[in-house]
């Protein structure tokens, strides 16, 4: 089947995940899609400052394809999981520990010294 390989990135998080549960996240690979869809809409102004919270959590939530994830800020014993698809309402319920990797997943292969 023609197209990209690895179109798609799991990253699992079995530190946090109970006995018979599993914690994971599947990002599109950075590497095959457009770069407005890691920067932004096109076109978009500029004109106001961002806040670079919201648009890590906007980001994120554009990549997410699936995820098994809970609210951080839920303490109850049986919780459900986050619902699809991501917003960034939902990504700024996610535990720090996710969010970083996360957004380590996102950012570019470090360039090395040469």
């Amino acid at each position: 089947m023609p197209g990209y390989a690895n179109r798609t990135v799991r990253v699992e998080f079995p530190e946090l995940s109970e006995p018979g549960d599993q914690v994971y996240v599947v990002l599109r690979n950075r590497k095959t899609v457009p770069l407005e869809t890691l920067t932004g809409p096109e076109g978009a102004d500029g004109g106001e400052q961002a806040d670079p919270a919201r648009f890590s959590r906007e980001v994120i939530a554009r990549m997410v394809t699936d995820w098994h994830v809970y609210d951080a800020f839920d303490d109850a014993a049986d919780q459900a999981p986050l619902p699809l698809p991501a917003t960034p309402e939902l990504v700024a319920k996610l535990p720090v520990e996710i969010r970083t990797a996360l957004s380590k997943a996102l950012s570019p292969d470090p360039t090395p010294a040469g």
